[in-house]
């Protein structure tokens, strides 16, 4: 996972496109765990709403949401509190390009969740 700490250095300089393109060419390294993925997707959509591609951080939000609730390996609590998190970041970077789909997907997927951690449905 060397790409992370070139990644932070461009962050750094504050070359926040260039960080999001780099972590977005090692998501699919086989040796990135899948709760490391999600934590990436939150800085891909980080980096992007810091250089201004609010839709392109809306759908990287939007993204880590649906992958911290596919995870197996975070606690069923914290995969729903994650992705309730990443739904409502995308909702408002959605909401800030008039992306009225957008908007309403992430409303649609963050208040249709259930309210019970143990409940089987994500």
């Amino acid at each position: 996972m060397g790409f992370v700490s070139e990644a932070l250095q461009l962050m750094k300089m504050n070359n926040y496109s260039e960080a999001a393109k780099l972590m977005e060419s090692h998501l699919n390294d086989s040796d990135l765990k899948p709760s490391a993925k999600v934590s990436i997707m939150s800085w891909i959509s980080e980096c992007y709403a810091k250089s201004d591609d609010r839709q392109s951080a809306g759908r990287w939000s939007e993204q880590a949401g649906r992958a911290a609730l596919a995870c197996q390996s975070i606690p069923k609590f914290e995969k729903m509190k994650k992705a309730r998190e990443e739904f409502e970041i995308a909702m408002g970077h959605y909401e800030a390009v008039n992306d009225v789909k957008g908007m309403g997907r992430m409303a649609s997927r963050k208040y249709g969740m259930t309210t019970n951690p143990t409940s089987s449905s994500s």
